[in-house]
């Protein structure tokens, strides 16, 4: 009985071990992995199955929720937002619509270009070159409420920094995956950028549309109510 026990026990343990080790690769070790050497590291990626849609994820969640973070908890020196008057919802679809646009229209252009990435690692390389950027962008949060004025150069040059990383990240996680040169990985991105522009005008005109033909059922049932009722 005691020797079960101890088994149980040693699988058990060695489950934790696991569980954690793979924790530490997925959202630690690979994605610093990639910001020293992307090109392998994205290969990597989408060739060897390495990296985790969860991580990814959860970036992007993250991501979405320090824009509401940093529009209340920002320094008071920077921080010209009345907290009373937040719209978390709009905070958060300023990282998500445009992540899920670039998204969509990325592989609806490479579809058509021949390109070999799935939506799924069009995702994925979004959110590795993300991280950086998420990281800078909570140092720099936390350093407008230490710094001087004076200082507060230093802020906003890591949250710079950390701009530039995501578009140079994910434009190297793109090109590796759809397998382009880098012509056609420019070509690519000036493409997504129109298509962007595109799929943009046609929601816009949807919900115009839409907004029209409730406004027309608003009236028509007021007008019948009035003339019957």
């Amino acid at each position: 009985m005691s020797e079960v026990h101890t088994n149980n026990k040693t699988r058990a343990d060695s489950a934790l071990m696991n569980l954690l080790g793979r924790f530490k690769n997925d959202f630690w070790s690979f994605p610093l992995y990639i910001l020293g050497r992307p090109f392998k590291g994205f290969d990597e990626m989408k060739y060897e199955g390495r990296g985790s849609l969860g991580f990814a994820i959860v970036i992007f969640f993250l991501s979405a929720l320090m824009n509401i973070v940093e529009f209340v908890y920002c320094g008071f020196l920077v921080n010209y937002n009345n907290p009373y008057q937040i719209n978390s919802l709009f905070l958060a679809l300023v990282t998500i619509f445009p992540v899920l646009l670039f998204m969509v229209a990325n592989w609806s252009v490479t579809t058509l270009l021949e390109g070999k990435g799935r939506m799924k690692d069009i995702f994925m390389v979004m959110m590795y070159a993300m991280f950086p950027f998420l990281l800078l962008r909570l140092i720099s949060l936390v350093l407008t409420n230490v710094l001087t004025l004076d200082e507060m150069m230093i802020s906003s040059t890591l949250t710079g920094i950390g701009s530039v990383l995501f578009f140079v990240y994910t434009f190297i996680g793109l090109v590796v995956v759809h397998e382009y040169g880098l012509g056609a990985g420019v070509g690519s991105i000036l493409l997504t950028l129109i298509a962007m522009m595109i799929i943009v005008f046609i929601l816009m005109l949807f919900f115009t549309l839409v907004a029209d033909l409730v406004d027309f059922v608003t009236v028509f049932g007021r007008e019948l109510m009035l003339k019957y009722f």
